[in-house]
């Protein structure tokens, strides 16, 4: 993806660039499978002079060993989808789709996270700025992560060059990332949620007067009772996640210290593409988001007190049980899909406008886009390295397809606009849906998809690691891929 942004002349702004990478290979086996077939061909000649049937057995076995590797479903290669339901069928046959926490645990007494956040810790740091900021440390992937709070304003009556302006300034900080050192990923979760009331009501309380007018204390008093009757919350955050610097020898307080130093310029690059004030979520934010996620019905609880906010060793569910398609956790269920293609062509700015917007149907919403920077010198390779494969794949066929020479085309715009000091990134969408009964996930799923087919978005459920897709979706800085059984 390139963060460089086309416009045209007395048109409205428009945006893409997005593409997939495919290496160049021969029979969809990509670049590593083709020298593989080459081997198995070579040494299957070199035998057919020793022992005719040992190179029709080496032939056959690299045939059978290759053509999963060639099948593509989804946009995963035939091996990934049988791995994939080989690792499903064991973690089941040993019961670790299976989570209990708290006295009936024979594990843990405390209600700690399940999964991949179970030795994640919280560390509050003083910046002297910002007041304390949380740092969220998960030990086995050496990931520090600290969440920003934001507020934005929408898009409602607002003019479509401000909001040019503001998608503009999103680009520069998503390039900015590309040299900030040590960043492994940045996420920007909006989550929508029902309304239970209560954040009227506090407020209408705390700037109220007690010797205010009659007639305008009734008139707040009606508000309060008829406002919040349909609403949503939307809470929107961004979490950066970095990791220890190499050859230094540094505990995970001295990280947390560096990570949090360099929130100012992240902060003041991020105010431009907001337009609302930004605050670093504290410990007790943070464990309230992830304890409302896995147990929804405590969400209400946790608005109207929130002094029953536990900390972070008290956040996770006391049950979990992850199926094939969805993840039961407390009170929810839940079902998260993935992005497999990204939008085609050119896109307007409020294409995820009701990718994001609230529905009454679903207890709880939560999307998340995911960026992965590359630094400067791995982008110049990589964009490079695509408008070869590019080439390759398009000269390849006696008459190229449409397709491939779009393809061709968007891989030499990127390398134009890297070269000219556009970023380019790795992105991906989550998006989780959370409801009360296990009968309103076909429900549920019939609003995403109508919703992504809006946004042009193709999705697909995240078969089989749907507890690892529910957490890469909260402020605790899982990156996925340092944490798959299938590295390829």
């Amino acid at each position: 993806m390139s963060t460089g942004v086309r416009e045209r002349p007395s048109e409205q702004r428009t945006y893409g660039n997005w593409r997939l990478g495919r290496g160049a290979g021969l029979f969809g086996l990509g670049p590593a499978g083709t020298i593989a077939a080459f081997l198995v061909m070579v040494l299957a000649a070199a035998m057919l002079t020793v022992s005719p049937p040992a190179a029709l057995i080496t032939a056959v076995t690299g045939l059978l060993v290759l053509t999963p590797l060639a099948i593509r479903v989804n946009g995963r290669s035939g091996f990934q989808v049988i791995t994939a339901r080989v690792v499903w069928w064991l973690a089941r046959s040993r019961r670790h789709h299976i989570y209990v926490s708290g006295v009936a645990s024979r594990v843990a007494a405390d209600h700690q996270l399940p999964g991949v956040l179970a030795r994640s810790e919280v560390y509050e740091v003083e910046t002297g700025r910002s007041g304390l900021v949380a740092v969220v440390v998960v030990p086995q992937s050496r990931h520090y992560t600290v969440t920003l709070r934001c507020a934005p304003e929408g898009m409602d009556l607002v003019d479509q060059a401000v909001i040019d302006a503001r998608v503009g300034h999103l680009a520069s900080w998503l390039a900015a990332l590309s040299r900030e050192p040590q960043l492994v990923q940045a996420q920007v979760t909006i989550e929508t949620t029902p309304d239970p009331g209560t954040r009227l009501a506090t407020e209408v309380a705390a700037t109220s007067r007690p010797d205010a007018p009659a007639l305008a204390l009734q008139v707040l008093n009606e508000v309060v009772e008829s406002s919040p009757a349909g609403s949503a919350t939307v809470d929107t955050r961004v979490s950066l996640t970095y990791t220890t610097p190499p050859g230094r020898s540094m505990t995970p307080e001295d990280v947390c210290r560096e990570v949090a130093a360099r929130l100012p310029h992240l902060h003041s690059g991020l105010t431009g593409a907001t337009g609302a004030g930004i605050t670093p979520m504290s410990a007790r934010g943070l464990a309230a988001v992830v304890r409302a996620a896995y147990d929804p019905a405590a969400a209400l609880d946790l608005a109207r007190d929130p002094q029953l906010t536990p900390d972070w060793t008290q956040a996770g569910p006391v049950a979990t049980r992850e199926s094939w398609d969805f993840y039961r956790h407390d009170s929810g269920i839940s079902r998260t899909w993935c992005m497999v293609e990204a939008p085609r062509g050119v896109v307007y700015s409020r294409l995820f406008s009701r990718l994001t917007d609230p529905d009454p149907q679903l207890l709880r919403k939560r999307v998340t886009m995911i960026y992965r920077p590359y630094s400067p010198g791995e982008a110049a390779r990589l964009v490079e390295s695509d408008k070869r494969d590019a080439r390759f794949l398009a000269s390849k066929k006696h008459r190229a397809s449409a397709r491939d020479l779009t393809d061709l085309a968007a891989a030499e715009q990127a390398a134009e606009e890297e070269a000219t000091g556009a970023g380019v990134v790795r992105f991906s969408v989550l998006v989780t849906a959370t409801v009360a009964d296990e009968k309103q996930l076909d429900e549920a799923s019939g609003v995403i998809q109508a919703r992504a087919g809006e946004a042009r978005l193709v999705l697909r459920p995240m078969y089989g690691c749907q507890a690892a897709g529910f957490a890469a979706g909260l402020p605790a800085g899982v990156v996925l891929p340092t944490h798959t059984t299938i590295p390829f």
